[in-house]
């Protein structure tokens, strides 16, 4: 009868334990990667092995299902987290020779971003992966999906874009004219945070 009690009170304490874990665990992914300084290839070999969304010259290519359960959170008013990496390379086949050989040796490069939802307001931080310091830190009311199709001189059909910005009626195509604009002040605060592209031509 001892041994029985003895073995009941174990399987109590340990399924408290299980349940106090579970209940203070925030359903957010691990944003730990964010203050490693690493190379870019490190950085980014270690996001994919992570479950840190990874966005390169395709689009998404690891992590999709991070970043829809982080935007479904987010579409119900509930605070959470998520932490992207950007890895850039430099297409020689899409920049003059010049540059290419002037900017050779900066690339590959990777960018940490960091973003934080409380309920009401996104906190964006952004920090290169070879170095301590963040790069920039910005607040922004908005978080919109854009989505569309891609111009005909683009190597995809359709994009989908998830775009930080202060104005719930931005589209994309605001925000590419401001861009190219030659008047400063019309440029639009914002920042693409997380793409995929569809229909690769050629592919």
């Amino acid at each position: 009868m001892r041994r029985f009690l003895s073995v009941i009170l174990v399987m109590t304490l340990v399924l408290l334990c299980v349940s106090c874990g579970s209940a203070g665990k925030k359903e957010v992914n691990d944003t730990s990667l964010f203050d490693a300084v690493l190379t870019a290839d490190e950085a980014l070999e270690k996001a994919k092995a992570s479950d840190t969304v990874v966005i390169e010259f395709e689009g998404c290519t690891s992590g999709a299902k991070v970043w829809n359960d982080f935007y479904g959170r987010v579409e119900k008013g509930k605070p959470a987290s998520v932490l992207c990496a950007h890895y850039y390379t430099l297409d020689k086949e899409h920049v003059s020779e010049e540059l290419y050989e002037a900017d050779k040796d900066k690339f590959p490069q990777l960018y940490f971003f960091l973003l934080e939802y409380d309920g009401s307001t996104f906190n964006l931080k952004i920090r290169k992966s070879d170095e301590a310091s963040i790069e920039r830190q910005e607040t922004y009311k908005c978080l919109l999906r854009m989505t569309g199709n891609a111009p005909e001189t683009a190597i995809y059909e359709s994009y989908e874009r998830y775009v930080l910005c202060d104005d719930p009626k931005l589209t994309w195509e605001d925000i590419e004219k401001s861009m190219i604009s030659s008047v400063s002040p019309e440029f639009i605060k914002h920042c693409s945070v997380y793409e995929e592209f569809k229909g690769w031509k050629g592919a």
